[in-house]
């Protein structure tokens, strides 16, 4: 299959993700941020949105990632994600080493290829969209929805961001969840469930390895200077 052909099943792809996406409440929105290109790029990413939110100020988005293999097949991919730009302003200005932000919390799960490797008939491999496509949406319906069951309403958020990261190599909460909750509660009036949830975490006794408790000090600080109902929460 050559680039034309490529072009061509990568925006059937498309067509077909969007109207099964629609389906479940999901619509095309932007992403949650924009890296500069890099020239030619092997790959197209879509992107959706619920077509309504339970959190003020957070975005939850589905994004769609179709690579383009040099021997002529495709691959499809998807990351479900959590990200808020009120909550990245704030996170430009406080302290600490080693945390990214864009993403308050993704989850990435991989899909088998798309296609087998060539040649291959076009009703063979259009049927293998279709495969592609429902699979990537039993993700959407089962892993994607519990995902963002636990981290679409604040009281899951709050628990979520208490528990240890699902990485194998390690058992403690993701510092990067742990800190976007923190803020998104303060940005929408909660500012006791965020003092709540910093005063647990930094009476532990061990932290995720991006993190210490050096820093998680400093931003605590930092958050209190320069949110007096923070503060004020914290000196409980």
């Amino acid at each position: 299959m050559g680039a034309r052909n490529q072009a061509q099943w990568t925006k059937q792809i498309i067509t077909r993700l969007t109207k099964a996406m629609a389906a479940e409440d999901f619509a095309v929105c932007a992403p949650l941020e924009r890296w500069p290109s890099a020239g030619k790029r092997l790959w197209t990413e879509v992107y959706f949105s619920p077509t309504s939110e339970s959190i003020p100020r957070l975005t939850s988005t589905v994004d769609a990632h179709i690579e383009r293999h040099r021997d002529g097949g495709l691959r499809l991919e998807g990351t479900a994600r959590i990200g808020s730009p009120a909550v990245d302003e704030v996170m430009r200005d406080m302290p600490g080493d080693g945390l990214s932000y864009g993403d308050i919390d993704r989850g990435r799960f991989d899909l088998l290829d798309v296609s087998p490797k060539p040649p291959v008939m076009s009703i063979d491999f259009d049927a293998e969209l279709d495969v592609s496509v429902a699979q990537f949406m039993d993700y959407v319906r089962g892993p994607v929805r519990e995902w963002f069951a636990k981290r679409s309403a604040f009281p899951a958020l709050l628990q979520t961001a208490r528990e240890p990261t699902t990485a194998p190599w390690e058992t403690n909460p993701d510092p990067t969840l742990l800190r976007g909750t923190v803020v998104l509660c303060v940005l929408d009036g909660r500012a006791q469930d965020a003092a709540s949830l910093m005063r647990w975490y930094l009476q532990r006794d061990q932290f995720h390895r991006w993190d210490s408790l050096e820093d998680a000090s400093a931003f605590d600080a930092a958050m209190r200077e320069r949110f007096p109902a923070y503060a004020a929460e914290r000196s409980h």
